[in-house]
Formats: C-alpha cells, sequence, structure tokens
C-alpha cells in the first residue's frame, strides 16, 4: 500500500479527508468517500486518514477542524474545505482536478 506522501504526489487528483475518531458524522463522511471513489473509479483517489491517532499530522497539514478534505494533484494541493461537505460539494471540488 502507497505511503500517504505518495498518494499526493500522483498525476491523478487525490483528495485526502482527515478526519477525528470522535467526529459525530464519521459515517455520513465514510458514506461520501465511497459515493467518491465509486464515481471517479480509477480518474480520482480518495484517502481517508484517522488524524486523532497521529499529532504530526495536525501541524503538518496545518487541520484546524474535521473533517478536512484536501485535494492534491502531483504533490500540490488544489483546495482544502474544513466542516461537513455534501457530495455534490466534494465532486465539484474533484472535477475542478480533472
Amino acid at each position: 500500500m502507497k505511503s500517504l506522501e505518495e498518494k499526493i504526489k500522483e498525476a491523478i487528483p487525490t483528495l485526502v479527508v482527515f478526519q477525528h475518531s470522535g467526529n459525530q458524522n464519521a459515517d455520513n463522511v465514510d458514506y461520501l468517500i465511497e459515493e467518491i471513489r465509486a464515481k471517479y473509479n480509477g480518474r480520482a483517489s480518495v484517502v481517508s486518514v484517522d488524524a486523532s491517532h497521529n499529532g504530526e499530522y495536525k501541524v503538518h497539514f496545518k487541520l484546524s477542524g474535521y473533517p478536512t478534505w484536501i485535494l492534491y494533484k502531483e504533490g500540490q494541493e488544489l483546495m482544502r474545505e474544513s466542516g461537513n461537505k455534501t457530495l455534490a460539494e466534494l465532486t465539484d471540488m474533484v472535477d475542478r482536478a480533472l
């Protein structure tokens, strides 16, 4: 399995969602992740990270809240959103990077 840094550097857009194990909306976030994976099958990827177990992520990725959605392509951060999002908002993010 590729590391997070390797996934971020891929040529296809990679949406990274940083979650916290105490997030009340974790089930909804998981649902959104699966929907995005199905929609972009091979054209974009989604990585879910439980940041509650790694304090370095909060500093390194400048996380201010959970969930935080960061879209990368070829190692560059393209967009960042925090908080609960709809499927339409997230697919709009990914569509802009395709």
